[in-house]
């Protein structure tokens, strides 16, 4: 696939169809996360891939009660859209029965100097969504755990050794295609 195609193909998917994704798929796309710059090559994320059943089950649970905490900002947010918080809060509770879904920390709890850490994961996170559409495999990647205060339950849950939680994003194969792309908002960038 170009680089291109995988780009601007690319869709944040919430619904997945209930299909496990294969071992060496699912370390393949974990592989490609990893071969993502950073600053001053730290390297400074560490990825948790939960797969089992019964650790997505915990995950769900504590995601259906982050659902919950992050109702009001939704309803705040989307005022004339009750849909589109339904839609949310009904993702957020199931992980949209996703068979994968990575939690993304920082390796340690500190650095010395304090870089942009967070930048270097978030590239490493980007590339995790492009492996996974390249595979096939649909991704959604979520920060509702910093709004709602459950990052450091997720941590101490999921990574106890890890630093701080930067992102979670959900992987399975799309039981949607083709979903359509939101519009873009004009003015994000210029040549100068």
């Amino acid at each position: 696939m170009e680089t291109r195609a995988a780009i601007f193909g690319r869709r944040s998917i919430r619904k997945y169809i209930d299909k496990p994704i294969e071992e060496d798929v699912l370390k393949d796309i974990l592989e490609g996360a990893v071969m993502a710059p950073s600053a001053v090559n730290l390297q400074p994320w560490y990825l948790v891939a939960v797969n089992s059943d019964e650790q997505m089950e915990k995950l769900r649970v504590l995601f259906g009660d982050i659902s919950e905490k992050t109702r009001g900002n939704l309803e705040k947010r989307f005022p004339n859209h009750p849909e589109v918080v339904k839609e949310t809060l009904g993702f957020l509770t199931s992980l949209g029965n996703a068979s994968v879904c990575v939690l993304a920390f920082l390796l340690k709890a500190s650095y010395e100097p304090d870089i942009p850490l967070i930048s270097s994961a978030s590239a490493a996170l980007q590339n995790l969504c492009l492996m996974a559409y390249d595979k096939g495999i649909g991704s959604c990647w979520m920060t509702a755990p910093i709004e709602t205060g459950y990052s450091d339950i997720l941590r101490n849950e999921f990574a106890p050794e890890a630093g701080e939680f930067i992102a979670a994003v959900t992987l399975g194969y799309p039981a949607v295609s083709n979903p359509k792309a939101p519009r873009r908002k004009e003015g994000r960038f210029k040549i100068i």
